[in-house]
């Protein structure tokens, strides 16, 4: 913490830094024994158990103690032993932990490095019962400090700080007076109070600065997955170490639906959370704070893994395995879970012709099994490979031929299509009659679906600058129409080598402003209208992107203008353009 200056009428000043304090322990007071709580009880008749965790110091200070033993124990235990608990701490950290008996449990608790008062939650997590088992205790960590008050020589200076006053002491010649404290979490101000020789007394408040400390937990399972629902619990105290109120926590999820359960026991709130069936990620982002209070906001992520696999591919490199001694072929395998996410086929039990077969890892590293020639003893026709994996099972029966002739294999495309697009376009606009024009449009599209990586859609933004004449018993009318189309799109891709095509269609509405000349009079209108478009497009990749060209038609449809005037049918037509586009 940085010194602070205070200068009172003529008498005081106080500087004020926390440091250790080079005193023994037992002149430090003592803070209230830190409490514990249960966590849910379940509906049973058994005794609801019970975790506890207990502190051999309930109230250590930050630069005197470093480290306190911890103790956790479980009444009415569910299982007998416990199995090993996950422990969770706010700010410093849990190490050593042991086994003690079959329902308790000990670890060393280690204080944080930062010297200045904070509130800790320690929290005890049995994840691995039919349903989360866990207790929680706050801890208010104190800190020692040394502050140095300036007064008049001779003068009895004593300073308060929260319920305790420190001091009287008297000031040397110099004036300087050096108290030491020691400063409880939630208190931010200390009262400094000098009486010189004279009886003339002065006081002044002292900021402490006392910097922010974490003062939210999570407990959350460390993987989720795809499509399964977990219970995320979330532990708040305020700046003093107490609990806070469970229903001021709240807690969001980017790409998962969250569900409130609530909670009876203080300074906890507990939320189901389900997991996204499509894992577009590769975690799940949590965020939680105290409503209304944005600097208590913490983050965590959760790692996402796909479903058991439900199916399973065996795909032979060549159509026939050959009849020759030695001949061999590779059997290369797929694996995707329930929802279409890919499974990593690695863990799949192999047999080739009923005896086992190890699962290996060519150069690309995509797993596959080699499969070799029998001896020609029995006649045999065929190899028959089989594969098991989670509920996934395929077999595939490969015949023995008298030549192997391979397959080119298509392999995974160094060079995919994007799955989000920006398109910039410049065009030309003719409209089968004197509405001539240029073009300006940017496509912003996104492939999202994992089943369909070629359907896509997005929005399109347009600037169409068009000209014309019209003549009737006024005379001759020359017009220059701006317009500003927006349109919702959707599009279809389809590759052909580096090459590749695309049809789309889009639908919105247009802005447009008119400016009309006639013998030297400017009149400019304003009009709405709906718009719509169907294109048709070809283009080739690049190093860095793709080249597109695309024949499109515009239709646009307006309103009468602000000024009177009327475009009878389109006011757009068709358009060629090319453009450059950007893969993400």
């Amino acid at each position: 913490m940085s010194a602070t200056a205070v200068s009172p009428a003529s008498t005081l000043s106080v500087v004020a830094s926390f440091a250790l304090l080079l005193c023994p322990a037992s002149s430090l007071g003592a803070e209230p024994a830190v409490s514990t709580t249960p966590p849910p009880a379940e509906a049973s008749q058994r005794p609801h158990p019970t975790v506890t965790l207990t502190l051999a110091d309930a109230s250590p200070v930050i630069g005197v103690t470093g480290e306190t033993a911890l103790r956790i124990e479980v009444s009415d235990a569910p299982s007998d032993p416990m199995p090993m608990p996950r422990v969770l701490c706010s700010v410093g950290q849990i190490e050593d932990l042991g086994r003690e008996g079959p329902a308790s449990f000990t670890a060393r608790y280690i204080l944080p490095a930062g010297r200045f008062p904070q509130p800790a939650i320690i929290v005890a997590e049995f994840a691995t019962l039919a349903r989360p088992l866990r207790g929680m205790t706050t801890i208010r960590l104190r800190a020692a400090t040394t502050p140095s008050l300036r007064t008049d020589p001779g003068a009895q200076v004593s300073l308060r700080v929260g319920d305790r006053e420190y001091g009287p002491q008297t000031a040397p010649a110099d004036g300087i007076v050096r108290i030491p404290v020691v400063v409880p979490p939630g208190v931010e101000f200390a009262n400094a109070r000098s009486v010189n020789q004279h009886g003339k007394a002065t006081e002044q408040m002292l900021d402490l600065q006392v910097p922010y400390s974490q003062r939210v937990l999570f407990a959350a399972p460390e993987v989720l997955v795809a499509g399964t629902v977990a219970e995320v619990a979330v532990y708040a105290v305020d700046p003093s170490g107490r609990p806070a109120n469970g229903s001021n926590l709240i807690m969001r999820a980017a790409d998962a639906n969250v569900y409130p359960l609530g909670s009876s026991t203080p300074g906890e709130a507990r939320f189901l959370v389900r997991a996204p069936t499509i894992l577009r990620q590769r975690s799940l982002r949590l965020d939680a704070q105290l409503k209304g209070q944005s600097t208590t906001r913490l983050a965590i992520r959760i790692a996402l893994v796909p479903a058991p696999a439900t199916g399973l591919t065996l795909e032979p490199e060549a159509p026939y395995l050959g009849r020759g001694p030695g001949a061999s072929l590779r059997v290369f395998l797929g694996a995707e879970d329930a929802f279409g996410n890919p499974v990593d086929p690695g863990r799949t039990d192999v047999l080739v012709d009923g005896q086992a077969a190890p699962v290996r890892a060519e150069v690309g590293g995509e797993p596959m099994v080699v499969v070799t020639t029998p001896p020609p003893t029995d006649g045999q026709q065929e190899v028959v490979v089989e594969g098991v994996l989670d509920m996934g099972h395929a077999v595939r029966r490969i015949p023995i031929g008298l030549r192997q002739r391979a397959l080119p294999r298509e392999r995974p495309d160094p060079h995919p299509l994007p799955r989000y697009t920006l398109t910039p376009r410049l065009g030309l606009l003719w409209n089968l009659g004197d509405a001539v024009g240029t073009t300006l449009f940017v496509d912003a599209l996104a492939f999202p679906s994992v089943r369909h990586p070629n359907f896509g859609m997005g929005l399109s933004f347009g600037l169409v600058q068009s000209w014309f004449a019209t003549e009737d018993a006024v005379g001759i009318t020359r017009a220059s129409l701006t317009t500003l189309p927006i349109l919702c799109r959707v599009h279809y891709r389809a590759r052909m080598g580096r090459t590749f095509l695309g049809l789309g269609a889009g639908a919105g509405f247009a802005m447009s402003w008119a400016r009309t000349h006639t013998y030297g009079d400017t009149i400019v209108g304003k009009s709405y209208g709906a718009a719509g478009e169907a294109s048709l497009e070809t283009g080739i990749r690049l190093s860095n992107g793709h080249l597109v060209a695309s024949l499109r038609y515009l239709a646009i449809y307006l309103d009468k203008f602000s000024s009177g005037d009327r475009i009878q049918g389109n006011a757009a037509g068709a358009m060629i353009d090319v453009g450059y586009r950007l893969g993400f």
